[in-house]
């Protein structure tokens, strides 16, 4: 498990190691150490090192690492956009022994070392950083290494702050930030690694980044003795005449079954049974009333034959109706297990009224939206939601009582104050169909046990599933992410859990 902290809980961090652990110059130095045995582990004394500064303690970070380049005997230089400043970064240019040159000189055996801004980045980039960071992205060079993340991306919400350095691999040092990995920050930093220099925490209640490691204890051993019953049944409930969403929810189902849940129910309009009949043998099927244009009407007796499930998923192409918000309404007042409400049960929610959640009793509630779904019920703009996402996915997450996946290129997971971020995945799930599928994996993974402590993880997992399968896919099955649709990922889910589960 991984940290992954703001711009303000990295400087509360780096304060209370320099207070009680190591001085703000040791510190620098163990930095640009660290960074400098990773250039000679990785790269060759046969390039040119042309290391970019600022003003503050990254551009001193630069300068350490130029010394250690220098006295090591390799090519480099320095080229200072602005002069240093800060103590720190003033001390290390005197201990480098060579003055910084005047003018760019970059080539295609250039390796560009980023120390222009650190973390602690807050406004726009400006000139004379401006016209150096476009000059060194134009620029023929072999590679950027950024030092701690990418110059102009904001570590607290990996917003571009006007221009951007293009990093091909940007080093965290102590330990990962928001910016890594949140809109614009895996663009800009295409390759994140981590550096241990010594940052102690003050705390560890941070956002999260889980591993395989941390979830094979969900996995329990399947008894040799047991039957479909012992594991359960999730109920999928969908699908309206003008988007019927067949391979929705078959790849929701098909997903659940991969996850090892007992037996998957799929409730339909019944009018559109001859859809769904040939299509998946280990499904269970149960058509339901709808009306004549092919949508669920509520029926109380109907719909409490679903409260035995294990997990209900609800909404995927469902519609927006009054009749499906009464559905939903009628689950959070009478099931007690785990609700999952997607695509067009949230889209309902949004329009006939949020506040219903807060009517739920013994239900526990995981809401799936990305972000303009998210937009709609916290009336929040888009643009307020990429820069204050973790704040306002807690403050919604304490309001309702719900457990929160904000679907993006990283996906958040929140219950109130606790939250994790599935980083992995790539730009081939950016397409229809996957947030579908992921609903299908959480409520397999919900279905894994019965311990409500594990929720918040379990539901962490289904995300992780997702993205971990489609980079099987591009890393592994060598598809690209041009090709990878939603049915490819669930042909690798087994080999996600063969990781996982060792």
């Amino acid at each position: 498990m991984d940290y992954i902290l703001s711009s303000k809980e990295m400087k509360e961090a780096d304060q209370y190691t320099i207070t009680n652990y190591a001085s703000s110059l040791d510190l620098m130095e163990k930095a640009g150490r660290s960074i400098f045995e990773f250039l000679r582990t990785n790269f060759s004394k046969g390039f040119y090192y042309l290391i970019v500064t600022g003003s503050g303690n990254n551009g001193g970070d630069g300068f350490v690492i130029a010394r250690y380049l220098l006295e090591n005997g390799y090519q480099v230089d320095v080229y200072e956009v602005s002069e240093a400043k800060s103590s720190e970064a003033i001390e290390n240019k005197k201990r480098y022994l060579k003055s910084p040159i005047k003018t760019l000189n970059i080539n295609k055996n250039t390796i560009i070392i980023d120390a222009i801004f650190g973390y602690g980045l807050n406004k726009e980039v400006t000139e004379p950083y401006l016209n150096i960071i476009k000059k060194i992205n134009e620029a023929e060079k072999y590679k950027v290494i950024s030092v701690d993340i990418a110059s102009g991306i904001s570590s607290n919400n990996g917003l571009k702050m006007g221009e951007a350095i293009k990093s091909d691999v940007s080093l965290a040092l102590g330990e990962y930030k928001l910016g890594h990995f949140l809109n614009d920050g895996k663009d800009y930093n295409k390759l994140t690694l981590k550096l241990d220099i010594g940052i102690v925490l003050p705390k560890k209640d941070y956002i999260s980044r889980l591993d395989k490691s941390d979830f094979k204890d969900l996995f329990l051993n399947r008894k040799e003795n047991s039957n479909k019953g012992s594991y359960g049944k999730v109920s999928l409930i969908g699908g309206m005449e003008k988007t019927p969403g067949a391979l929705v929810l078959a790849y929701k189902a098909y997903s659940s079954l991969k996850l090892g849940v007992g037996y998957s129910e799929l409730a339909f309009p019944k009018s559109l049974k001859f859809i769904y009949s040939a299509l998946t043998p280990e499904i269970i099927y149960r058509p339901l009333k709808d009306n004549r244009l092919g949508s669920l009407k509520f029926n109380k007796k109907e719909y409490s034959s679903f409260l035995s499930s294990k997990v209900i998923t609800i909404g995927m192409g469902i519609g927006v109706s009054k009749e499906v918000y009464k559905i939903i309404k009628f689950f959070l007042k009478n099931y007690q297990n785990t609700l999952i409400i997607d695509a067009d049960g949230l889209n309902t929610l949004a329009k006939y009224g949020i506040d219903i959640l807060k009517e739920k009793r013994n239900c526990k509630v995981v809401l799936t939206p990305h972000i303009k779904e998210f937009s709609r019920l916290s009336k929040k703009s888009i643009e307020d939601i990429k820069r204050m996402r973790v704040k306002l996915a807690k403050e919604f997450s304490f309001k309702y009582n719900v457990y929160l996946v904000l679907k993006d290129n990283s996906t958040l997971i929140v219950h109130q104050n606790n939250a994790y971020l599935n980083t992995n995945g790539n730009s081939g799930l950016a397409k229809g169909g996957s947030g579908d599928l992921l609903s299908g994996f959480i409520a397999g993974c919900v279905s894994l046990n019965d311990n409500d402590s594990d929720l918040l993880r379990k539901t962490a997992l289904g995300s992780y599933i997702l993205g971990r399968a489609a980079d099987i896919l591009k890393l592994h099955e060598r598809v690209n992410e041009f090709s990878i649709i939603a049915s490819d990922v669930v042909t690798v889910t087994n080999k996600v859990i063969n990781e996982i589960i060792g």
